[in-house]
């Protein structure tokens, strides 16, 4: 299989990752990334500061630009689309390549059989 054919297999689960990932981050509250009050000023809960004060903004802004995606419209289009590519003929795909396998299993098993167990009978 070449290499353009596996990228192409795996652009929904890569889809699907990016969204779980963009709605796992925009899920989180900035009151959950608020420093708990300490009481002492150590070095530990300086940076901690520090980190969330620069975090905060960065989530706030993600979660801005990434709203129209958790609205019910986007979801269900991306699954709709995903259906009508991928699944809709599923089941007539399946009978088909299932037919075609036991035609060519039993075409090379007849070609592999001595004549005169597997001839034709009807024949004569």
């Amino acid at each position: 299989m070449s290499l353009l054919g596996c990228r192409l297999q795996a652009l929904p689960l890569l889809c699907l990752s990016a969204l779980l990932l963009a709605n796992l981050v925009a899920s989180v509250t900035t009151e959950s990334l608020l420093p708990t009050p300490s009481p002492e000023n150590s070095r530990w809960s300086l940076v901690r500061a520090r980190v969330m004060e620069m975090v905060k903004p960065l989530v706030t802004r993600t979660r801005d630009r990434w709203q129209w995606l958790w609205g019910p419209g986007a979801v269900q289009g991306f699954v709709q689309t995903y259906y009508e590519d991928h699944l809709k003929d599923l089941g007539p795909r399946t009978q088909a390549w299932l037919q075609s396998s036991r035609d060519q299993l039993l075409n090379k098993t007849h070609s592999l059989c001595p004549r005169l167990l597997c001839r034709d009978w009807t024949q004569g």
